[in-house]
């Protein structure tokens, strides 16, 4: 293996079998990551590939390093979650830190949902994440992130380092659509005790990416807290550079009202083009 070569920890490719469904194609996985077997779901939505990934370590640690690889061909269609959140583990030694990377490449026409379970950081924890998208112009994503600043319960509140995020999304063809930078601060956050943090602490991103739809008439559904019985909500959306999709904010009183917030924005994007919602227990 060459000296610059990245070692996946998982790697997962996806294409069209005869009948239009979505099989797995190419599976890798290394430690500690591991993928449920393809299921379907009822005729409405038999294309589509539902997985989860699944990890067999207590979660992130100092100076672990996690390469994700997803390849999905022309006109596949993935619903992709996690069995469990994410723990962040304690770094107290200074400069430690734990890494994500993805890299993911979605084909003509093809769909991806990728609905990660919450990162849940801990005392002294520090985490960088890296997010690289190529996709095809005609391609859709809807990609969302739970961020819980602490294990709530035992008062836990922003006593972790930082947490730095970086998404970059291009078209297959190598012309970058936009890049999307966050860095949340927990000892020094001064914003901690502001009455906003306070009764919202946990933090929802999202990101969609749809050819052809009216994003603001979508912008407007996905703030419909009346309509999707939500609250406990502070979310702003706004269209992406050049049209190409939203980028969704949300801070949540709780994990539920959270989760449900993401549930009913993905069930948003759906009906925007005519594909089955989610069931009730997804």
């Amino acid at each position: 293996m060459d000296a610059d070569e990245k070692r996946y920890n998982l790697e997962l490719g996806l294409k069209c079998n005869r009948f239009g469904q979505t099989i797995l194609s190419h599976q890798y996985t290394a430690y500690p990551l591991r993928v449920s077997p393809v299921f379907y779901l009822d005729d409405a939505d038999f294309q589509r590939a539902y997985l989860y990934v699944m990890s067999t370590s207590p979660g992130l640690l100092a100076q672990d390093e996690l390469n994700v690889s997803l390849q999905l061909a022309d006109h596949t269609s993935v619903y992709l979650t996690e069995q469990a959140a994410t723990k962040v583990h304690s770094m107290p030694i200074a400069g430690s830190k734990a890494t994500t990377n993805y890299e993911i490449e979605i084909g003509e026409g093809a769909t991806l949902e990728f609905v990660p379970e919450p990162l849940i950081f801990f005392t002294d924890a520090t985490l960088e994440q890296s997010i690289n998208i190529k996709i095809h112009p005609t391609g859709r994503l809807f990609l969302s992130e739970m961020i819980l600043p602490g294990r709530l319960a035992r008062g836990e509140l922003y006593q972790f380092n930082h947490y730095f995020s970086r998404l970059q999304v291009s078209s297959t063809c190598g012309e970058l659509w936009f890049t999307d930078a966050m860095r949340l601060e927990g000892k020094e956050n001064l914003f901690t005790k502001t009455n906003l943090f306070a009764s919202s602490p946990m933090i929802g991103n999202i990101i969609v990416v749809l050819p052809e739809i009216n994003l603001e008439f979508l912008s407007k559904n996905v703030e419909n807290f009346e309509a999707a019985n939500c609250s406990g909500l502070t979310v702003a959306s706004s269209i992406l550079p050049r049209n190409k999709g939203l980028l969704i904010r949300a801070m949540a009183s709780g994990t539920h009202e959270l989760k449900k917030f993401l549930k009913n924005a993905l069930n948003c994007v759906r009906r925007s083009i005519d594909q089955p919602l989610l069931p009730n227990d997804l």
